[in-house]
């Protein structure tokens, strides 16, 4: 599918509303489901101003041309360990039928186990992607998520994405990145207590196989951290 380097290297999965140092390895995820795709990614992020590392690895596989599992697990590294178990999770993609030739949607859901028992998370998302030209895309996500179990706050809360990426040749592309989390949706906090963060990110085609993606965030708001560095790297089967 046209830009499928950009849609799959710019896939990716929630990141909740967890406090500012915490390392973003999510995504700006697109809509697009391949019949018969199976691939791997590992994800690494680290904050420049506490020195948090966070760590994932991922599997998807394609249903049918609309469904599309994943599973993932994340470590990071805490006062007792440099690999800590954080969660582990399980989503389904289902891409939804195209609104217009230029716009395509699709929902998500996602469970989510964290470790020392803390709640558990289950959230629903919306992704949108538009084709603004030959090379260009942009893409929107919201997303909502709640906990569930022992010590589960009740709390509805609302995030969103935005991206927009350009072609520079069938290996290439570039692009811009933003991640809003706004809170609690009955009880929003202040601008600069909710976590915004803006950056560039790149991404290439390595061979048929392989895929790598660089990119950097940078705070736009108080409670955002003022710096992370992210990689991913894929491996398509």
């Amino acid at each position: 599918m046209k830009r499928r380097l950009t849609a799959g290297l710019l896939a990716g999965a929630l990141l909740w509303a967890l406090p500012a140092a915490a390392q973003n390895t999510g995504g700006v995820f697109g809509p697009t489901v391949n019949d018969g795709h199976r691939s791997a990614q590992y994800r690494a992020a680290y904050d420049f101003d506490t020195h948090a590392f966070a760590q994932r690895a991922h599997y998807q596989q394609a249903i049918n041309g609309d469904l599309m599992w994943r599973v993932l697990v994340q470590a990071r590294k805490t006062a007792d360990s440099n690999v800590d178990a954080d969660f582990i999770q399980g989503e389904l993609f289902w891409q939804l039928s195209n609104p217009s030739r230029n716009w395509q949607h699709a929902l998500r859901l996602d469970v989510r186990y964290r470790t020392e028992g803390r709640p558990g998370v289950i959230g629903l998302h919306w992704t949108n992607q538009f084709d603004l030209g030959e090379d260009w895309i942009a893409r929107f996500v919201l997303l909502t998520a709640t906990e569930l179990g022992n010590g589960a706050s009740g709390d509805l809360v609302m995030q969103t994405r935005a991206m927009i990426a350009y072609s520079i040749n069938p290996t290439l592309s570039a692009g811009v990145e933003m991640f809003n989390t706004y809170g609690p949706i009955d009880d929003f906090p202040t601008l600069q207590a909710q976590d915004h963060q803006i950056g560039p990110v790149i991404a290439a085609n390595l061979n048929s196989q392989w895929r790598l993606l660089a990119g950097v965030l940078f705070g736009m708001s108080k409670e955002a951290s003022d710096a992370q560095g992210r990689v991913w790297m894929t491996h398509r089967f």
